[in-house]
């Protein structure tokens, strides 16, 4: 997704990486369904070094929350999604589970998947430890397989949870064009159906994590 016709402010500020002058570009949305989340864009052109964060605005949530979406259609494949850098996400079809990373995206379902896949090739994990790395290459090559076809709706129907100490990742309801699509096939379920939002209470450290114990939270 683009960003529309939010205004993009540029901040200077220095490269985590390699310490050369850059700038973090920002900008405040208004998500449909959700609210106004703040996104943070770094790419240094010294060395490469890019960073994205999700923010949300406003006050910060008193609970976390873990979202669950059932994809049953390549029409969920494009629902929109905010995933902030505080969210981990997992697939249990693949046994798959990526902890909060840091990646914060305003995108889709499969423009998700497909970053999260581009972004463990590059890291290369199987490049150290004690097993052959033949065999962790071979075992690596496989998930990422399964993870491509998964993110291109080739490997369906699949589950999709994102889970949130801060509230601030949210799952939008299916576009027009999927509904229409859905009509068409006489597929007529809810929107919001194949989604289950759950609350939880979060426990003490992630509130010290956050910088929250000190804090009234709404």
């Amino acid at each position: 997704m683009n960003n529309g016709d939010a205004a993009v402010m540029k901040l200077p500020t220095t490269c985590p990486s390699c310490g050369a002058s850059t700038d973090t570009d920002m900008c405040v949305m208004n998500v449909p369904h959700f609210k106004e989340v703040i996104i943070m864009a770094l790419t240094c052109e010294n060395c490469g070094y890019k960073s994205n964060e999700v923010k949300g605005g406003g006050e910060i949530a008193s609970h976390g929350t873990r979202i669950t979406l059932q994809i049953q259609t390549t029409r969920d494949m494009s629902r929109g999604v905010v995933k902030s850098d505080t969210a981990s996400i997992a697939i249990p079809e693949i046994d798959f589970e990526m902890k909060e990373s840091g990646l914060g995206l305003y995108t889709t379902v499969e423009g998700l998947l497909m970053k999260v896949h581009d972004g463990l090739k590059q890291a290369n994990p199987f490049a150290s430890g004690n097993e052959d790395p033949s065999t962790k290459h071979d075992k690596f090559a496989k998930f990422l397989s399964e993870l491509k076809h998964i993110a291109e709706g080739n490997r369906l129907p699949f589950t999709l949870t994102i889970t949130d100490p801060l509230s601030n990742s949210f799952v939008g309801p299916i576009t027009p064009e999927g509904q229409s699509y859905l009509q068409q096939t006489d597929q007529s379920i809810s929107d919001d159906e194949r989604i289950t939002i759950e609350k939880f209470q979060r426990s003490r450290e992630d509130d010290d994590r956050f910088g929250l114990s000190d804090m009234k939270t709404s």
